[in-house]
This record gives C-alpha cells, structure tokens and sequence, in this order.
C-alpha cells in the first residue's frame, strides 16, 4: 500500500481530519490532502511526527 493510502487510512482509523492532523504537524491542511493524493512527500522530520502520532514503525508506515 502506498504511502497516500496508508496515511489517509491511518488518519481516518484514529478519527482525525486533515485540519486536525496538520494542526499537530504544524502544516497546512492542503499540505495534508496532498501526502493524501500522492502530490507531495513529506519531509523525513514529518514522516517521523507522523509515525509517532500515530504510533506506528517508520517501516510500516511507508510499507505497509
């Protein structure tokens, strides 16, 4: 599953909503809808928050 998919998912499963996530990431929401849509990656320091915010290995995150 793509990186997108399984941030959506993720995102979705803890009932957040991409206002609510970039709030947390300090990001904008469009920031957001775009990791969502495949439009844009996220920096390495993003992809770290993410992974503790929802509390997930690096390694599933981007492969699961």
């Amino acid at each position: 599953m793509p990186f997108s998919t399984n941030m959506r998912e993720l995102r979705k499963k803890h009932e957040l909503t991409q206002t609510e996530l970039a709030q947390k990431l300090h990001l904008s929401r469009t920031a957001i809808s775009n990791y969502e849509k495949g439009k844009m990656q996220p920096s390495i320091e993003t992809i770290i928050q993410i992974s503790e915010i929802f509390n997930i290995s690096i390694d599933k995150l981007l492969k699961q």
